[in-house]
């Protein structure tokens, strides 16, 4: 590749699948409209101690609301149908919190990704 080129595809990670109610679903990245959005959630989820989320409380129920709106901000840009009401009505709890680990882990990748591209520049 020529030198004046900067190859951004690079920085596209591998397609990485979830499959929840018989979609396919490419986790491998947040888009760039949602970024933000899903960075809120997954920092307030971060404020639940695994205490609390063990208890069958407001705070659980709490963080299973925050899971599945982040489930369904996620499939908002590919998967409309996939909102809250969907997730709500055809995922179990513990889908809900698999699914959202997944999207927390693609957000960390991602910053992680820019960092290290960013300083071999």
């Amino acid at each position: 590749m020529p030198d004046n080129v900067l190859d951004l595809d690079v920085l596209n990670p591998k397609p990485r699948i979830v499959k929840i109610g018989g979609m396919e679903i490419d986790v491998s990245f947040v888009p760039v409209g949602i970024t933000f959005d899903v960075d809120e959630i997954v920092q307030e989820m971060a404020t639940f101690s695994v205490e609390e989320l063990e208890k069958t409380g407001d705070q659980a129920r709490r963080a299973l609301e925050l899971s599945v709106r982040l489930c369904s901000l996620f499939c908002s840009v590919k998967y409309p149908a996939l909102d809250e009401a969907w997730f709500q009505g055809n995922a179990s709890p513990g889908q809900i919190m698999s699914f959202s680990e997944v999207i927390k882990d693609t957000l960390t990748s991602s910053y992680q990704g820019v960092e290290e591209y960013s300083a071999s520049q």
